[in-house]
């Protein structure tokens, strides 16, 4: 998160069209102490096609390159992402389900993006910006990533929100809210342990 942080400040900063930008100043402001993230978010889905919208909600947590993503409600699954290692949880079903993470499955996990940013200058070109807005496109196939749109606010954790459009222009959009930094996360957090009731499955 702290490198993410660092190269995206450093990469705008020198080119001399963005160095008065707003939202730079406050990303740099906010993240150049980050070292740990948790929160809460709600994600709003919308499938073009079928012309329906679904919303979901739960917690998160980030420290270095782990990520713990939990959904709450009628369907409780919790995702941990630890480089290359992707387990989904469905805590209805004890089933756990371990994969690789490949650059296939960032369209169908959003959250991986928050990482990906790290190398924004490599990955992404930047088409348009406002005060408190980027827009990012990737440079190469990224799943089925079209674009990624960033809001930025006056927070300790300035990402307000991440929305996500496909090359069939569904959208995923992610707001965060109530993110605490530095309140050193165990690692024991980002750390699958399966039940002796649990299915582990591998893929």
């Amino acid at each position: 998160m702290k490198i993410l942080l660092i190269n995206l400040f450093l990469f705008l900063f020198a080119n001399p069209v963005f160095a008065q930008d707003n939202a730079i100043t406050k990303l740099n402001n906010a993240y150049k102490n980050i070292n740990d993230v948790s929160g809460n978010f709600i994600q709003t889905s919308y499938i073009k096609d079928l012309d329906k919208t679904q919303k979901f909600k739960g917690k998160f947590f980030i420290k270095a390159d782990r990520i713990r993503w939990q959904y709450e409600g009628q369907f409780p699954q919790i995702i941990y992402l630890n480089k290359e290692t992707l387990i989904v949880y469905d805590k209805i079903r004890k089933q756990a389900i371990k994969s690789r993470f490949s650059e296939e499955k960032y369209g169908q996990l959003p959250l991986a993006l928050l990482s990906r940013m790290a190398n924004i200058e490599k990955d992404f070109e930047i088409t348009e910006k406002s005060e408190d807005s980027l827009i990012l496109i990737p440079k190469t196939k990224m799943g089925n990533v079209k674009r990624i749109e960033i809001i930025i606010y006056e927070e300790d954790f300035p990402i307000k929100s991440l929305k996500i459009t496909d090359n069939a222009s569904n959208t995923v959009k992610i707001d965060f809210y109530s993110v605490k930094i530095n309140v050193n996360l165990k690692d024991s957090i980002f750390k699958f342990v399966p039940k002796k009731d649990d299915t582990v499955l591998k893929y």
